[in-house]
């Protein structure tokens, strides 16, 4: 697997330095809520583990009702007034949050579970940013509905919010991070990730991406979905990708590093 990150093992910045805050890490990093949202859902009671109830489980998001799971952690239900991390986690094209769940096996890791991990549901099972993606669903704004939700209903740490996703999902994590909507995350992270909205270091596609961020992406060098190297449109696939080697570059320029 290749680990690519926005900052290279040669970099002289800080970016090498290990600390659970981004924006000590990345004293540039685009934060525009960076703790300044607050949580109201503090106290309210909820079960424990892993829960996909269409009938609670859901909210309005540009007129179109928008569904979700979510595992919510043993510890978290013993103390309803503590600040919990939150981890928005995307499925990839076809998939399903429950599919999200089986693949990230965050619940399988003593540290994965200190998060409370939301599984958002794709429109069609996809995430904005393909060529197959459903016309008119605005996915952006359905994370910022969703973070307001969640917000709402569970005791949630501003400052500890992050992204993840595989393929289609990482694409969508990647147009994520190029996005205002972005900047209540901390981090990104993304595996496979599908870079259909990310074509240059301006990000031509979706508009000018002027931001800085933490950047995680990991790749197999032989993934034949969404190759290492990069593609060009072919027929069933949703847009042409670029070589994850020159996007990292892209990023770790929009980083300053």
């Amino acid at each position: 697997m290749n680990n690519a990150q926005s900052c290279d093992d040669s970099s002289k910045t800080d970016c090498t330095k290990t600390q659970s805050n981004p924006g000590e890490l990345y004293p540039s990093i685009s934060r525009r809520a960076f703790g300044s949202a607050t949580t109201t859902g503090c106290g309210i009671a909820h079960v424990e583990g892993y829960s996909s109830n269409k009938d609670h489980l859901n909210l309005q998001s540009g007129g179109i009702l928008r569904y979700y799971t979510i595992d919510v952690p043993v510890e978290y239900i013993l103390d309803k007034t503590k600040p919990w991390p939150l981890i928005l986690d995307f499925h990839g094209a076809g998939h399903t949050p429950q599919d999200q769940y089986n693949n990230s096996r965050y619940f399988t890791a003593d540290r994965g579970k200190k998060y409370i991990v939301v599984y958002p549901q794709g429109r069609g099972n996809v995430w904005e940013g393909a060529s197959y993606s459903i016309d008119g669903v605005d996915d952006l704004r359905f994370v910022a509905d969703l973070l307001d939700h969640l917000r709402s209903t569970y005791c949630i740490d501003s400052d500890r919010i992050y992204a993840s996703g595989k393929s289609n999902g990482g694409g969508f994590v990647d147009l994520l991070a190029c996005s205002d909507e972005g900047d209540n995350f901390a981090a990104f992270a993304m595996a496979s990730a599908a870079l259909y909205s990310d074509d240059s270091f301006e990000n031509t596609k979706s508009g000018n991406c002027s931001k800085s961020r933490a950047i995680l992406e990991s790749h197999g060098g032989k993934d034949k979905i969404t190759p290492y190297g990069g593609q060009s449109v072919r027929k069933g696939n949703g847009g042409a990708t670029p070589g994850i080697q020159d996007w990292l570059g892209w990023w770790a320029r929009r980083d300053g590093c």
